[in-house]
């Protein structure tokens, strides 16, 4: 309820502004911003899992910011973006070495998420991906990942189970690029009949108005908002 009392605080100019949030997505090259000593939940880009067609075989390229210690008071989720589904067991393996070596920094790492793009279309597919990479991931992590708004339009309810089943939480994307996507709304109200829990990822400095009984939505578990690098800020 603080979280959310906070972000109706934020919207009175109809544009998001960050320091009214307590989550955010740090993707690197974010300058120091007092607020961010008062989030409660980060979510800390480390690297990029590509597939290498010449060699057949997965690989992690490190980004994002380097190792470092939070306040143990902020939940810390890191993550990974990804464009393959084809992992090696080697290439999962250092996705969870990172993940302890974060935690033995002394934070509080709540788990791991991932960023695809998977069109609606191949959501099975992705669907699929995740069970298996939930059956790898140490019961003490929780799994997260970033979706698309389109994605309210797959009615497949196999694939909707696996989903339910392997993650914890799905982060809808409420922008491309630095912008709000113009017919959000009516894509947020479909979220009424997903059974997931949720939040909505929005860009800041973006246009943004909540729409009705989103807040009320027992699944819907507050923003994350992605931070802009300064030269984009107003």
């Amino acid at each position: 309820m603080i979280l959310l009392s906070f972000a109706s605080c934020s919207l009175a100019n109809g544009h998001v502004e960050a320091q009214h949030y307590r989550q955010f997505w740090l993707w690197g090259n974010i300058q120091t911003r007092t607020y961010l000593s008062n989030a409660t939940e980060l979510y800390i880009l480390q690297g990029e899992v590509k597939f290498l067609r010449s060699e057949q075989h997965s690989q992690l390229i490190p980004q994002g910011i380097g190792l470092r210690s939070f306040p143990h008071q902020q939940k810390v989720w890191l993550v990974f973006r990804t464009t393959s589904l084809n992992w090696q067991t080697d290439t999962t393996q250092q996705v969870i070495q990172r993940l302890q070596q974060w935690k033995n920094a002394g934070n509080q790492i709540i788990g791991l998420q991932i960023d695809f793009d998977s069109g609606t279309r191949n959501l099975g597919q992705y669907a699929n991906f995740l069970v298996q990479l939930r059956q790898q991931l140490p019961k003490s992590y929780r799994l997260s990942i970033t979706g698309l708004l389109d994605w309210t339009n797959h009615q497949d309810p196999l694939t909707l189970t696996k989903l339910q089943q392997s993650v914890d939480e799905i982060v809808l994307q409420s922008y491309q690029g630095r912008h709000t996507i113009e017919n959000y709304a009516q894509y947020i109200q479909r979220l009424k009949i997903l059974s997931i829990p949720f939040k909505l990822g929005l860009v800041e400095h973006g246009t943004w108005q909540p729409p009705s009984g989103l807040e009320s939505n027992p699944n819907f578990l507050g923003y994350v908002v992605f931070l802009l690098p300064k030269k984009f800020g107003k």
